[in-house]
């Protein structure tokens, strides 16, 4: 149990430090691309912030195995650089026990990973398209300055001589050519911005709204108390939002049928997926444990047990998501996803165990 313990710690330590680097790095990586909130959208940095923790469930389920991978690895090849596998070989320790800690840090990493592509990604998901449709819809009212003329959509434009607050506005001029027949101009002494089931529209108090039309000569000319314009030129309802199969359940992707055959597809495969990739962690920690503890204990060894270990995980992630590319095109095709798994966790295990192999008892 300490040998366990012992192994299990440094197993952690390297897989908090590996975890970290590379999640350091995908966020870098997004940081490019989400910029696009804080300059075009008007967002807030804690937007920035929100947004991004929103993508680290769908991020660990590739980083977690390959964090694993490196932490089994680091760790079993520092303890064969200090004779540590050695000695506990010499002493008889079988490498099933000396395994244990790695395999252990892999069942836990799979137990998460389930649990992630249950639960936290359908729900992260979701989350995150509804913050990002809000956002677009609230763009305008972000972007709405006083003395400014302001083009909020193709033919829409809106000036304010002055803002009293960020969603009050006083002195409004509106001039709406969207419908090509006719344009309207919009006077108004007082406006607001609301947001209805994801669409802006802006409501103005004692104003005068002026439309001049194509097929007549005289403008019509109508004096108002109250009067609310849509700022998009589509209404689109939250209830009628397409779902996404990155928002359903892994038994709502396997067994819900759509209409559209290919969408069914990707659906199938993305349940499957998320039904094996947790399983790659554990896989590919016994890969490890099996590479290291079934070659030979020499100097200098290691760089060459680092490179089989390298290119089998390059090998196994690339096989298990091409895999999941054929079964969008050939659904019959998602065994192959978890023989990709299982193959490489069945013969680890086997060269770990080897019960073929009878202990010689000395005489």
């Amino acid at each position: 149990m300490v040998l366990t313990w012992y192994i299990l710690r440094q197993c952690l330590s390297s897989l908090l430090l590996a975890s970290f680097s590379i999640i350091g790095l995908v966020w870098l990586g997004q940081t490019l691309r989400l910029v696009e909130l804080l300059v075009n959208k008007g967002a807030l940095f804690i937007d920035f912030l929100y947004v991004t923790l929103l993508g680290v469930p769908f991020w660990l389920l590739i980083i977690l195995p390959i964090s694993s991978t490196i932490a089994a690895t680091s760790v079993m090849s520092k303890m064969q650089q200090d004779k540590e596998l050695l000695a506990m070989s010499a002493a008889g320790i079988s490498p099933i026990r000396v395994g244990l800690g790695p395999m252990i840090m892999g069942g836990l990493i799979t137990m998460f990973l389930m649990i992630n592509s249950a639960y936290l990604m359908p729900v992260t998901y979701s989350q995150y398209k509804t913050f990002m449709t809000n956002l677009r819809a609230s763009a305008p009212i972000i972007i709405l300055q006083e003395g400014v003329f302001i083009d909020i959509t193709k033919g829409l434009t809106i000036y304010i001589h002055h803002k009293e607050s960020d969603n009050v506005f006083k002195d409004v001029f509106i001039r709406d050519s969207r419908n090509e027949d006719m344009v309207v101009e919009i006077h108004s002494d007082k406006a607001t911005v609301t947001i209805d089931n994801e669409n802006p529209s802006i409501v103005l108090f004692n104003g005068i709204r002026t439309q001049f039309s194509d097929t007549s000569t005289k403008a019509q000319i109508l004096e108002f108390e109250s009067y609310e314009l849509n700022m998009t030129q589509k209404s689109v309802s939250n209830g009628n939002r397409f779902q996404d199969y990155n928002e359903m359940g892994i038994g709502e992707l396997l067994t819900k049928n759509t209409s559209n055959r290919q969408y069914q597809n990707e659906m199938r495969a993305e349940g499957h997926f998320r039904l094996t990739a947790p399983l790659l962690a554990l896989s590919l920690v016994i890969m490890v444990i099996a590479v290291f503890l079934r070659s030979r204990f020499q100097r200098g060894h290691y760089w060459y047990q680092i490179s089989i270990v390298t290119g089998l995980t390059v090998f196994i992630e690339l096989a298990h998501l091409t895999a999941r590319s054929m079964t969008v095109n050939f659904s019959g095709l998602f065994p192959i996803m978890y023989l990709v798994v299982f193959l490489p966790l069945g013969i680890g295990f086997l060269s770990l165990w080897q019960p073929w192999r009878k202990e010689v008892v000395p005489a």
